[in-house]
């Protein structure tokens, strides 16, 4: 390797580690330091099987996004949180914090099917044993049979998680969890065996 080729090399590899780091605004406040400590356990938890993680972080919110592929699948996962206050007043008020996770998995058999929210009109129209698997407003639909098991541990994990939305639709599953974790590993390992039953 010559020169000028080390320097490209370098400017590559460079340029790639920025890309996969999280951007933090330093900034006195104790919420960046509350922010920047929980990204930064999630990175080196990330880190510690070889998953990088790139986004930004201050004292308002973070967003930081990881990705991984496994068995034919590829598992993205957003942490994101942000603070939004009231619209329309001209008298400043508390802000409200939003803190969670959207997990995507993709590879996955397009013939399943299924979906999970909330929404009391759609419960209207699912089955009894449904109804008294998962509290209103929840709703459940599915294409195929599912082991009763398997339904009782996803509803679980759906109420402990707070998920709004559990989609799954040609091949690809969306998982909106309105829930902060502290170890992105167990999340990842959740997610591993509730799609197994979908490959």
């Amino acid at each position: 390797m010559n020169r000028d080729d080390l320097i490209a090399y370098k400017y590559v590899i460079t340029n790639f580690k920025k890309q996969t780091m999280i951007n933090f605004e330093t900034s006195n406040s104790a919420f960046f330091v509350a922010n920047k400590n929980y990204c930064e356990t999630i990175e080196g938890k990330l880190k510690s099987i070889n998953i990088d993680c790139s986004g930004w972080c201050n004292s308002y919110g973070y967003n930081i996004e990881a990705t991984s592929k496994k068995n034919n699948l590829t598992y993205n996962i957003k942490f994101h949180k942000h603070q939004s206050t009231q619209n329309g007043i001209v008298i400043p008020v508390d802000s409200n914090d939003y803190a969670g996770i959207e997990v995507t998995v993709t590879g996955l058999n397009k013939k399943f099917s299924v979906k999970i929210g909330q929404s009391s009109l759609k419960r209207l129209f699912i089955s009894n044993e449904f109804k008294n698997k998962i509290p209103s407003p929840y709703f459940i639909k599915l294409n195929h049979t599912a082991d009763n098991n398997f339904i009782d541990s996803l509803v679980k994990k759906v109420q402990d998680d707070k998920i709004s939305t559990f989609k799954l639709n040609n091949g690809t599953l969306v998982c909106k969890i309105h829930t902060p974790t502290t170890d992105p590993l167990d999340l990842i390992t959740d997610m591993e065996k509730i799609t197994t039953n979908w490959v």
